[in-house]
């Protein structure tokens, strides 16, 4: 095992949910986004948890490439309804339609985490969460996609945006609907030998919605 006792750890992500959960750990964080093509990872397969893993990978070994002797932290996050995959929204019009369907129903959100440590040694697991919708009104919907806010988020919606706040229910990890479950990425990074010296315990894991962790994401 490689210890990486003062050692930084390279994000391959510039989501600032990430950014903001990492940090908030008290993880010392070097950005670099990943190249990948998701599009085309995602539809090799109908397992959707293989596929979910295998681009999050793909994304810390394109990032580790880059980075060498790093820890590097790869994740990906997929809304699931109805067998169907909504990622980020396209357009305001895509938005409108994904939030529509999700209303008064529930979904699955997965995120595949994955590490590879300064040997090239990765590992990957993943978190899935099933949520509810509250019933939406056509205004509140429409308002929330005029500020912009749906777009660069996967199923066009953010369980933190308290403006919002279109969840009703939530089962096991808040932070995996943020997009980043520290619950997999902690128990990935001490296997893969990073010492950040700090606790990474799940503060965001909770059950049926009580999580106030909201702060800065």
């Amino acid at each position: 095992m490689v210890s990486s006792s003062g050692t930084k750890l390279v994000l391959a992500s510039s989501s600032p949910r990430r950014v903001g959960i990492l940090s908030d750990a008290g993880i010392t964080l070097a950005i670099e986004p990943a190249s990948v093509d998701e599009d085309a990872i995602l539809a090799k397969g109908p397992d959707l948890v293989l596929a979910v893993q295998k681009l999050a990978l793909a994304k810390a070994m394109f990032v580790a490439e880059l980075s060498v002797g790093e820890f590097v932290l790869g994740a990906d996050t997929i809304v699931v309804f109805e067998n169907e995959v909504f990622g980020k929204p396209k357009s305001s019009t895509e938005a409108l339609a994904m939030l529509n369907r999700l209303s008064g129903r529930r979904h699955e959100v997965i995120t595949g985490v994955a590490v590879v440590n300064p040997a090239g040694e990765s590992q990957t697991k993943f978190v899935s969460t099933s949520v509810v919708f509250h019933n939406l009104d056509d205004s509140e919907i429409s308002e929330y996609v005029s500020t912009g806010l749906p777009m660069d988020k996967a199923g066009g919606y953010g369980i933190q945006d308290s403006s919002f706040a279109p969840v009703a229910s939530y089962d096991e990890c808040y932070l995996n609907v943020v997009g980043l479950p520290m619950c997999a990425s902690s128990d990935l990074l001490e296997e893969s030998g990073f010492e950040s010296g700090v606790s990474l315990a799940c503060a965001g894991h909770a059950v049926s919605g009580n999580s106030d962790y909201t702060e800065s994401l």
